[in-house]
């Protein structure tokens, strides 16, 4: 080859021009450039942040996969023992309801009984959450797309009604899982009444499971379902601070990080979410966010202290929006939601008659009428009662705007009452952030002591009796 036409010889990244390089040192030449690269130099994470970030992947809401969730022995076999046997008879009459208050496990433990039978019998899920639905009308269309049975909102139900009939032996069984069952209450209970008619067809090969946060659903609103079909119930009660404390411990663990919290620190976290909801979601979100607190303050060591819990609780009850728009309200509005709060707590419900939180308002005002007569100053004195008719007025429009500001939601009473009185529950605060926000705004001795679960001498009596 002429020397004009050999081809140049491209220099190599890193060598000294004009030096031949050999391949050996090229790789050692490549290796001093990476080194040296301040781009490269990583600030190295201490240990302790190494257990906090590995503390805060433990605390995430997620169950973590590959074990069993503690605490749920006793509702986890009475699940599977339905589940497994209903699939291998090819089908059941009977209906699992799961019911319990939220962050109590109901989901995650059915799921992971689910995941369980998937190893031992052939089944199909359809896992539906009602909450997601626009109307309830629309579970009939969610079906019949899981289960790929082409057909259009007007024509559903039909359709699914008619594969249900016409299904063979050799198909598979198809468990029906319907979370948020609540959310498919309607006046005539239509919706459900088909539903659950299904399992009364010879040919549906059909396990209904529904989950529901409404203990006695089934003898209020479905007394035809009741009388042909048989619940089989599993009731998830709240979480106690012994099963909190042993859960916290458990994520903590899983992760090897058990030691980025004091045990005095989780033993208080899991004593005061099981005073107030007994949720685990609760704990874990305090948990978490008092670990993320400590990762912000640079040069910190030991473990998440008190300190840290307590700075958690007050950051997330106060960066909600609600909770800011409570504290900006009225006196007259804050003592309706502490009579919204006494009413919850006294029935452990999680809805009221309007009529019963009025009566309670009412009462309240009478309370500090007495601490008016002994002399409050004038600009409080329109605060301290009035007629029952003024009463009535005052607490129907603080309803409203409660309800418009999403503090209050309101329900269809008749689906949830007998009567057809106006019914509403709490919005995104639950009933212990609603009292802790209250108690920020409060000023008036009685009424603090009230939301604390006192009884501030015998004018306060009245306040806790019940109410026809």
């Amino acid at each position: 080859m002429a020397r004009g036409q050999q081809k140049r010889r491209l220099p190599v990244l890193g060598a000294t021009p004009g030096l031949a390089q050999t391949p050996e040192k090229v790789t050692k030449s490549r290796k001093l450039s990476v080194s040296s690269s301040p781009v490269c130099l990583l600030e190295e994470k201490s240990p302790h942040v190494l257990k906090l970030e590995s503390a805060a992947t433990a605390l995430r809401p997620a169950a973590p996969k590959g074990g069993l969730l503690p605490c749920r022995s006793g509702e986890r076999r009475k699940i599977a023992t339905h589940l497994h046997t209903g699939v291998q008879q090819g089908g059941s009459t009977q209906v699992l309801y799961i019911s319990g208050m939220p962050g109590t496990g109901k989901t995650a433990i059915v799921m992971e009984v689910l995941e369980q039978l998937k190893n031992q019998c052939a089944f199909h899920l359809v896992h539906i959450n009602a909450m997601r639905l626009g109307s309830p009308v629309q579970v009939f269309r969610e079906i019949a797309d899981q289960m790929q049975w082409g057909t259009n909102n007007s024509n559903a139900c039909s359709v699914a009604t008619e594969m249900f009939n016409q299904r063979k032996v050799e198909d598979p069984v198809i468990v029906l899982l319907i979370d948020e069952v609540d959310c498919l209450v309607t006046p005539t209970q239509a919706v459900l009444y088909k539903v659950f008619d299904w399992l009364g067809m010879p040919n549906a090969r059909l396990v209904l499971a529904a989950i529901s946060n409404t203990m006695d659903l089934p003898e209020r609103l479905l007394p035809r379902v009741a009388s042909r079909f048989h619940i089989e119930r599993v009731d998830f009660s709240p979480y106690n601070k012994s099963q909190l404390y042993e859960i916290l411990c458990s994520r903590l663990k899983g992760q090897g990080a058990l030691d980025a919290f004091g045990d005095v620190v989780l033993r208080l976290c899991a004593a005061r979410v099981a005073a107030a909801t007994g949720e685990i979601r609760k704990a874990l979100q305090v948990c978490r966010r008092a670990v993320e607190t400590r990762l912000q303050t640079a040069g910190r060591e030991g473990p998440v202290n008190i300190a840290d819990l307590e700075a958690s609780e007050r950051e997330l009850i106060l960066a909600n929006p609600i909770a800011q728009a409570i504290t900006a309200l009225t006196t007259q509005a804050h003592r309706f939601l502490a009579a919204v709060v006494i009413e919850l707590k006294r029935k452990e419900v999680d809805a009221v008659l309007l009529r019963k939180v009025t009566s309670r308002f009412q009462k309240i005002l009478a309370i500090v009428a007495v601490d008016c007569e002994r002399g409050c100053t004038e600009g409080t004195a329109a605060d301290c009662g009035g007629t029952a008719a003024e009463v009535a007025e005052t607490a129907e429009l603080i309803m409203h705007r409660l309800v418009s500001m999403g503090v209050l939601s309101k329900r269809a009473s008749s689906t949830e009452f007998a009567s057809s009185e106006p019914t509403f529950s709490l919005g995104s605060l639950d009933v212990e952030d609603l009292t802790s926000t209250l108690l920020k705004a409060e000023e008036d001795p009685l009424v603090r002591e009230l939301l604390e679960g006192g009884r501030p001498g015998s004018q306060a009596i009245s306040v806790f009796r019940p109410i026809d």
